[in-house]
Formats: structure tokens, C-alpha cells, sequence
């Protein structure tokens, strides 16, 4: 089973491995300062996000298929994605070798229609059992909109609890 994941042009992943928020100290914080309240530091941050969930601090989000182009995703992601190298996960090996910790999706919001955004908020989030329950259906890329700054909200993707908060580089390869 596969996953994808999505990291900024120049890169070192593939000779250090994909990090997670936690083992990222040269992370662009802007994003969780504002969700989380205010928090400032990497260390706020990282407890924020432990608060959450334990964890939580230590998980990659990753799609099940690659991003899609359709005339809102072009809109919405086009220049992330031109930006961004694409990697391929190989969560059936890191499973078998025993780095998964836990597995949780998050679904679109669309799924929750009186959801209330709030500062400090974090993702709707709902623990897997397994990789085994990974949703390989389509995904409807049709739907991203960047409209709560929170660009991957309206489709679905997971979040990899790995053990020492690190892919190795073993485990991934380049797709673009």
C-alpha cells in the first residue's frame, strides 16, 4: 500500500527521510501559530499538537492517491504543487517493519456541515485501526478551496504516527 506525500523543491528526503513537525525544527511555524492560539516556539507547538493527540507531534499527513487537477484543485494548489517534490510512501513495508505507531483519518469537512471553525481548532481526526483501514476511493479533488486557509480541509487525508517521527529514506521514492 502507498501513500503520498508532497515536501518544497530542494529538498534533502531522500537522504535524511521524511520528517514529521516534531524532528522538523526548521518547520514554517506561521500556520500553527495561528491555529493554535498563538503559540510561538517549536516546543509550544509540538506540546500543542501532543495535547491533541499523543503522537500527534510525530505524524505525516499523506494522501491515497496523488493530487488531482480539476479546475478548483488548479486553483487552490497549483502553485504548492509546482513547488513540491512528490513522494510515494511505502506503508506496507513500514508497517511490516514495525515504525507505525497509529493511523488517523481526516475526513472533509463537507462530512461535518455545522462544523464551527474556532482558533485553536485542531483537524477532525478519528484513529484507524490500522493501515488495513486506509479508504482507497477516489478522492474529489473538485472541492479544494483555500477559503479557511486550510487548504487540504475538504478532501481526505491521514496522519502517520511514526516512531521517532521520521520515514526513512527506504521507505520513499521521488514520483515528480
Amino acid at each position: 500500500m502507498k501513500l503520498y506525500h508532497y515536501v518544497t523543491k530542494g529538498n534533502n528526503v531522500l537522504e535524511k527521510g521524511l520528517l514529521s513537525f516534531a524532528k522538523n525544527p526548521d518547520a514554517d511555524l506561521r500556520y500553527y501559530c495561528e491555529r493554535t492560539g498563538g503559540k510561538t516556539t517549536h516546543r509550544e507547538i509540538c506540546e500543542w499538537m501532543e495535547n491533541c493527540f499523543v503522537g500527534r507531534s510525530k505524524a505525516i499527513r499523506a494522501f491515497s492517491e496523488p493530487i488531482q487537477w480539476t479546475e478548483r484543485s488548479i486553483r487552490c494548489l497549483k502553485n504548492f504543487i509546482d513547488n513540491a517534490d512528490e513522494f510515494e510512501i511505502d506503508i506496507s513495508a513500514m508497517n511490516d517493519d514495525g515504525l507505525i505507531e497509529a493511523v488517523y483519518v481526516s475526513p472533509s469537512i463537507l462530512e461535518f456541515p455545522d462544523i464551527k471553525e474556532e482558533q485553536g481548532m485542531d483537524e477532525i481526526l478519528q484513529k484507524l485501526h490500522g493501515i488495513e483501514d486506509i479508504d482507497y476511493s477516489p478522492i474529489d479533488w473538485g472541492v479544494c478551496d483555500d477559503e479557511l486557509r486550510r487548504r487540504f480541509a475538504w478532501v481526505r487525508y491521514y496522519l502517520i504516527v511514526v516512531k521517532n517521527g521520521i520515514i526513512p529514506p527506504k521507505y520513499l521514492r521521488i514520483v515528480r
